[in-house]
């Protein structure tokens, strides 16, 4: 990193000019409107693994749902697992929908208003509660995303691996060191530099406002920073997913309560060994003893960030057969049991508007269109 001691001039074009640059160049976006720390969470919590330019009708939409802290902890966790929809990273929403419950229960429904706080609720790690903290309540603590490294390991020419904890680390303190009084605009500032000019592919190093101290640009080597660990391949897993039908309506089951896509509904689905339906048809059998033979209906792809399921779809058809609980519309053993505590239920396609569908299952419906 650069000796801060010794090389004042390059810290002060950092601290000055990017500001200024900040200043005139920010985008408008809606949650830079105010200094609301519930705005600020929500929009930082969506930032992570997506786009801004992606997620501002998804924000929008979720503060038209949930417009205050109450209201979102009021929430069920099916409505709030609704309003994300499209997102995708669930556990993301479901960790918002504890964290308000918490703060209406534990903190009178106020944000807290310290980084050392905010740390403590369930999704708000250091950079979120930085991001916050800085924000929110101008509180000198840094937030560094993967924007922030790539401008940072650019500015200082570091070629330590971005991916390595210690470096994280180290480059955190070192920006720490120099924070100016306006911290969270220069947060902001770092994030948006590196968002729409320090980008990772053919950055715009002509117009950046911190090109006369970047030591990368005067080394020649913006191309090979930053460094990062190339991440392990991705897990391929062969499914089968049973689409059940009785008298045009569709049957899911809520997915557990931990893993992937965790307390979501979706079609059932097993991992197979065997092929041919086999492996579906076995799981479905604890709901249903009797079905027909698994009927071919298609194959679909679906890519999560470390594991990529090869789906097999397979429909099973229960019109004739004769089974009470599957003929009832929720196969659960409790009749005043809430929505939100079913486990499995039957929708027809009008009705599963209101289902937290996951894109991995939700996609397969053009699937049944065609056959």
């Amino acid at each position: 990193m650069i000796d801060t001691n010794k090389n004042q001039q390059i810290i002060e074009i950092l601290q000055t000019d990017l500001l200024k640059w900040f200043e005139k160049a920010k985008r408008d976006l809606p949650f830079r409107h105010t200094k609301d720390p519930y705005f600020i969470w929500i929009s930082e919590i969506m930032a992570q693994q997506t786009q801004i330019d992606t997620l501002i009708p998804f924000y929008n939409r979720f503060i038209d749902n949930f417009p205050t802290i109450f209201s979102l902890a009021l929430a069920s966790a099916d409505e709030v697992i609704k309003a994300w929809e499209g997102l995708g990273y669930y556990s993301r929403a479901r960790n918002l929908h504890q964290a308000a419950r918490l703060i209406v229960s534990d903190y009178d429904g106020m944000m807290p208003d310290s980084f050392a706080e905010l740390i403590k609720l369930p999704g708000i790690g250091p950079y979120t509660g930085g991001a916050i903290a800085s924000i929110a309540f101008n509180e000198k603590v840094s937030a560094v995303d993967g924007n922030v490294l790539r401008v940072i390991s650019r500015y200082c020419n570091s070629f330590d691996d971005i991916s390595d904890a210690k470096t994280k680390k180290r480059m955190t303190h070192w920006i720490e060191s120099l924070l100016p009084e306006a911290a969270g605009d220069f947060n902001e500032a770092l994030m948006e530099l590196g968002a729409i000019v320090c980008t990772p592919q053919s950055p715009k190093c002509l117009i950046c406002p911190i090109r006369s101290g970047c030591q990368s640009t005067a080394a020649g080597t913006t191309g090979q920073v930053p460094v990062k660990k190339k991440k392990s391949k991705q897990l391929t897993k062969k499914m089968e997913v049973g689409i059940v039908t009785q008298n045009g309506r569709l049957f899911f089951v809520r997915r557990p309560n931990s893993g992937l896509l965790s307390g979501m509904w979706s079609f059932p689905i097993a991992e197979t060994a065997i092929g041919n339906g086999q492996d579906i048809k076995k799981k479905l059998g604890e709901n249903f003893p009797e079905l027909n033979k698994p009927v071919f209906i298609g194959t679909s792809r679906h890519v999560f960030s470390h594991i990529i399921w090869e789906m097999s779809v397979y429909g099973f058809n229960l019109d004739g057969i004769v089974c009470e609980t599957a003929s009832h519309p929720y196969l659960v053993s409790n009749q005043q049991e809430s929505q939100s505590d079913r486990q499995t239920a039957f929708k027809a396609l009008s009705q599963i508007d209101d289902l937290a569908l996951p894109v991995a299952f939700s996609k397969l419906l053009a699937l049944l269109k065609t056959n």
